[in-house]
């Protein structure tokens, strides 16, 4: 994951493939609710537990790599990062905004 950030509406998530030539990128776009669980990581539980703003939540995300992803029965994708770490997108309204409409978005891979 290589860049946290919020449009005008949604906050996003930005994923890299890493490749040497040419690297693509695709973007995680959610206007719902989403939940980190940090791992063994003393550190890692520590910034989870620290962080109220959304932005700086997901920002503990940054330069983690991706190990494994899918989306359950319910519509959540879960994504499954380096350290342990599980990142959980639920399609449910954010709890902290009420415009909110329960749902998340991925783009196509494109070059980045």
């Amino acid at each position: 994951m290589i860049e946290v950030g919020r449009g005008q509406v949604e906050y996003f998530v930005t994923f890299s493939d890493n490749l040497p030539t040419p690297p693509r990128q695709a973007r995680l776009y959610m206007d719902c609710d989403f939940q980190i669980e940090p791992g063994a990581d003393p550190e890692l539980t520590k910034l989870v537990s620290g962080h109220n703003h959304p932005l700086a939540y997901l920002s503990i995300l940054s330069n983690l790599t991706v190990t494994e992803s899918h989306v359950t029965a319910a519509g959540a994708i879960v994504i499954r990062l380096g350290d342990d770490v599980v990142f959980t997108v639920i399609n449910r309204p954010a709890l902290d905004d009420p415009q909110s409409h329960g749902e998340w978005r991925m783009t196509q891979w494109f070059a980045s």
